[in-house]
């Protein structure tokens, strides 16, 4: 009988192509997989939808949303908001800091053990309380990904958080069989913060699977537009779009186009367009983007623009998925020199990289890949890097090889 494995996220798979990954890979190597989610917020709904319309692996959705079983929806988002008022008044007792971190705490457990599986398996902090004891309750094992360093999503002034979270890590962590992270400086600083764990952990880098790969295609030699791109679920300020407006304004040349897929909020679209009054510059907007669709949309640009601003810890250390993204359509990246990202590119020479907000900098990056031989040099090791090592075929070897 092939061994049962539940995911668990605070989240919706749309918004979290990491735990959809896990899942295909587990049900690809012959395991019965069920994933557990909950409402986060209403855009991604109808993109579950396609996207859970395709997948073979089991899923539910605990705890409602606006527009279905809103009766329990809106009974645990009153208890969510209880708990944390009480949270704060009281402190850790009463599972008051598991109810603050997940609307669905009590939900999704309950759901969970209900599914007697040989593994638990929790995304996103709000699931590590969730997974453990679910496991605990079968007598199964329990693992974790931190996708990102929650710590260090804070502002250390915010002790409030900070301590929740610290809480949260040091009572259920040390239960795990094992934990992943999304890059080398995370799985560096976690295991600094729990140097007794016993379980294994696995640096799990955001790589795609190689069925999302297209057809590489080199840029034609007349081809004199330079196409840049940039992705995420929301266009907004502070993540280095300003800095790149004011780089495309200093070369102001209408060949170099930059074209931005995600949710625009107004406050960004009213500072492009001021922007671009009397200017050179070509921007546009390709909407949100379905993640298993994005390395075919990147593979019709020449650059990825990966603009990290190390506004955090965690965004100073994370790995995002962009630059995976941009390495499996085969084009060049440009980033920011973060502290991961610097340190990806010494090891991956993927393309340019810039001082965080230095302008001048980001241009002169931009415009040394004008040079069609460069770029189409950087384009192609990029897309063989993807091809050969960086892919999730590679990668989820590591996972699986834990849960044999």
């Amino acid at each position: 009988m092939a061994k049962k494995i539940v995911l668990i996220s605070i989240g919706q798979p749309s918004v979290n192509p990491r735990i959809v990954k896990e899942a295909d890979a587990f049900y690809d190597a012959g395991y019965d997989v069920t994933v557990l989610y909950c409402f986060f917020i209403s855009w991604a709904l109808e993109k579950d939808k396609i996207l859970l319309s395709k997948k073979k692996w089991k899923y539910k959705m605990v705890g409602g949303s606006p527009f279905a079983h809103k009766l329990i929806y809106n009974f645990t988002r009153v208890k969510f908001k209880l708990s944390r008022l009480l949270h704060a008044l009281l402190g850790e007792k009463f599972l008051l800091a598991e109810r603050s971190q997940a609307r669905v705490y009590d939900e999704m457990l309950s759901e969970a053990k209900k599914l007697k599986a040989d593994w638990y398996i929790g995304h996103n902090l709000g699931a590590l309380a969730i997974s453990v004891n679910a496991a605990k309750h079968n007598n199964a094992k329990a693992g974790f990904d931190f996708e990102d360093y929650h710590r260090g999503e804070f502002q250390p002034s915010d002790k409030f958080n900070i301590d929740r979270i610290s809480y949260l890590e040091n009572k259920y962590l040390y239960s795990l069989n094992y934990y992943s992270t999304s890059s080398d400086l995370i799985s560096t600083v976690t295991k600094h913060n729990h140097p007794s764990f016993k379980g294994k952990v696995i640096t799990l880098l955001n790589c795609f699977p190689l069925s999302q790969q297209p057809k590489y295609s080199a840029k034609e030699i007349n081809d004199t537009e330079l196409k840049l791109f940039w992705f995420s679920q929301t266009i907004g300020k502070g993540r280095g779009i300003e800095e790149l407006v004011e780089a495309l304004i200093m070369l102001n040349n209408p060949n170099i186009t930059v074209t931005f897929a995600g949710r625009c909020n107004k406050d960004m679209d009213d500072y492009i367009n001021s922007k671009k009054e009397g200017t050179n510059i070509q921007v546009f907007f390709a909407g949100i983007i379905q993640p298993e669709e994005l390395p075919f949309c990147a593979s019709n640009f020449d650059i990825g623009l990966a603009l990290e601003t190390g506004f955090s810890y965690n965004n100073d250390i994370a790995l995002s998925n962009k630059l995976f993204t941009y390495l499996m359509a085969g084009i060049a990246i440009i980033s920011s020199e973060t502290s991961m990202q610097s340190a990806f590119n010494k090891i991956y020479p993927v393309g340019e990289t810039f001082s965080i907000n230095n302008i001048p900098q980001i241009a002169k990056k931009i415009e040394s890949y004008l040079d069609y031989h460069k770029l189409n040099k950087q384009r192609e090791y990029n897309y063989l890097l993807a091809r050969n090592e960086l892919n999730w075929e590679n990668e989820s070897k590591k996972l699986l090889e834990i849960i044999l």
